[in-house]
């Protein structure tokens, strides 16, 4: 007798499962809500200058700015918005999305062969439902598809010396390795040959076999990149030089006084990669406190020397994990510049030995993990109550309920912003939350039936119902309900932009944020004020970054004010301004109209 539909696709066809389970959680709701922060139509408008003015080897994405990253990324995102003639936010976010279901097939066969069925399928579904990666995989970013070509360059260069003792040419890590500098720089080969030739030295081989192993490696996978990079130096000269050297070097050297106009910023101390890889990986950091409670440590310390010889004696595919997660950590633990999405390549080796924990502490200590389930099933259960009274049948008003424990007028203009496209009814809102109901029942049949396993999978299910309610319903409420796109298409209407005639400063050491959403609902019009000094046009700036363009500029240019807009987002001043300007004359001694703020 065959097994349920659900049984059957674990035992003989888990691939599949994590394929369907990947396009259910991610790949449905990319194309919902709009973009909201800087990063992703900054990422999103190198892609239009691609398809709209054909700047295929080096874009421009914000008036003269030339993209920070190299284009592999945006290559994709251009591709994926041939069809419809137009960068979308589905398009823009595709290739994240893809990466992320790579790196997920990836580490499933990776750990598969080696390891249990069991660990390897739940290190994939750790993988699946981690915060830090989740929210990776729905963003206009290059930090997936890096994260993506890392580790499976890392792979490869794993099966190179186990199967092959490194003899014959890795052509495929070659190639990796080349689209990864494509993505963001050197280190898509400096991390994965690092991590490797540390692994080697841990398997005893001699260091000047392993130089003149990975060297010509290493040489070889600059020559796809370096064609680019060659390419895009004849167009950019000295400038596309400077933000090479600050991106790549600079930043992670720290270096001071650096010849671009924008600062790295992310400065944070090597604890900030802790507590970002604790928040990365929720909600399996939530099991792994709660833990800390319960366990019974051990009353004899081991020796230095025990650790090290259990450390070296563990199965190969073990030891490469904790060498390539350490040094990862520890690399990007060195430059003063700390993102969050840094560490991704980390995750899958480190997603092993959390599976591994999971299925100890289910064992071993089944109050602990049974106390970790029903925190998320307790917490599905308040997020089913607040679609249910807030969203489907609104009966409480969470701008109101908000007040009474928010002071701060942007938060609650964002609640405000986020209600406005919630209100009116939404089948898909109901089917989320049927979903979610579903989930929670199949748990609780599971729990009563204390059969561990189902438990564990039927809280996962849990989780993933979550984020579908999240990412269906009120992530992009929120994109929506802050998104100047709205402001974008009433500019365009009221005004009708030509190519030249739409100006914004673009110096981010002497002004504030740059407008990088608005760039791109403008269709990348904007164009730099200080540099090109034009006679007439419009002029649009935050309300505080105007104050010192006024006195900069003032006695040269009269600047009238048509209208200003309050801006939900977070890119970009809180207020904007748009002035029509023209040049005087010289000696002229104009009425500054700024007075009409």
């Amino acid at each position: 007798m065959r097994p349920p539909t659900l049984q059957y696709f674990y035992l003989e066809k888990p691939m599949i499962l994590l394929i369907l389970i990947t396009f259910i959680s991610v790949f449905l709701w990319i194309g919902k809500g709009d973009f909201y922060t800087k990063g992703e139509p900054r990422e999103a408008s190198v892609a239009v200058s691609m398809l709209e003015k054909n700047q295929w080897v080096l874009a421009t994405e914000y008036a003269d700015e030339i993209a920070y990253k190299p284009p592999l990324t945006h290559w994709l995102m251009a591709v994926f918005s041939m069809p419809r003639g137009k960068v979308t936010p589905l398009s823009a976010r595709l290739p994240s999305a893809l990466a992320f279901m790579g790196l997920i097939v990836t580490s499933f066969l990776f750990f598969g062969k080696n390891l249990k069925f069991q660990d390897s399928f739940l290190a994939a579904l750790i993988l699946l439902t981690a915060f830090e990666l989740h929210r990776a995989a729905m963003t206009a970013r290059v930090d997936m598809l890096l994260t993506f070509l890392i580790v499976w360059a890392l792979t490869r260069l794993f099966r190179w010396e186990e199967r092959k003792k490194l003899k014959g040419f890795p052509v495929w890590v070659v190639l990796l390795q080349g689209l990864a500098v494509l993505t963001k720089g050197p280190v898509g080969i400096v991390l994965p040959m690092l991590v490797f030739g540390i692994y080697l030295l841990f398997l005893k081989y001699n260091f000047w076999k392993i130089a003149g192993k990975l060297i010509p490696v290493a040489l070889a996978s600059l020559v796809l990149p370096a064609i680019w990079y060659f390419g895009a130096y004849q167009m950019g000269g000295k400038s596309f030089l400077d933000v090479v050297w600050a991106e790549n070097f600079g930043r992670f050297l720290g270096s001071q006084n650096l010849p671009i106009h924008y600062a790295l910023g992310h400065e944070e101390g090597w604890w900030y990669n802790c507590l970002t890889l604790a928040a990365g990986f929720i909600p399996w950091t939530i099991l792994l406190f709660i833990s800390l409670f319960g366990l019974n440590y051990l009353k004899k310390i081991p020796s230095v020397k025990s650790l090290w010889n259990s450390f070296i004696q563990q199965d190969k595919i073990k030891l490469f994990s904790v060498i390539a997660a350490i040094v990862i950590i520890v690399f990007y633990s060195i430059p003063l510049s700390k993102r969050s999405v840094y560490l991704m390549p980390a995750y899958p080796f480190i997603s092993i030995f959390i599976a591994q924990y999971v299925f100890f502490v289910r064992e071993n200590k089944p109050k602990l993990f049974s106390g970790f389930t029903v925190f998320i099933a307790a917490i599905a259960c308040i997020v089913s109550l607040i679609v249910l009274l807030i969203v489907i049948f609104p009966v409480i008003d969470p701008v109101l309920l908000a007040s009474h424990f928010v002071k701060r007028q942007q938060t609650l203009d964002e609640i405000s912003a986020t209600w406005q496209v919630l209100r009116g009814f939404s089948i898909l809102h109901v089917l989320l939350l049927l979903v979610l109901l579903y989930s929670i029942f199949v748990y609780i049949k599971h729990f009563r039936k204390k059969n561990y396993l189902k438990i564990l999978y039927a809280t996962i299910a849990v989780y993933l119902a979550l984020n579908l309610v999240l990412d269906g319903i009120f992530i992009p409420a929120y994109a929506d309900g802050i998104s100047v796109k709205p402001y974008a298409k009433a500019l365009q209407k009221n005004y009708q932009f030509g190519e030249n005639d739409l100006f914004v400063t673009n110096d981010l050491l002497k002004y504030g944020g740059n407008m990088y959403g608005l760039n791109f609902y403008l269709h990348n019009k904007f164009n730099n004020f200080e540099k090109e000094q034009p006679s007439e046009g419009f002029f649009l700036v935050g309300k505080n970054d105007f104050e010192k363009v006024s006195q900069e500029y003032g006695k040269e240019y009269k600047f009238t004010l048509l209208e200003e807009y309050n801006n939900k987002t977070r890119d970009g001043e809180r207020v904007i301004l748009l002035f029509t300007f023209d040049r005087h004359c010289e000696g002229d001694s104009p009425k500054q109209s700024s007075e009409k703020q």
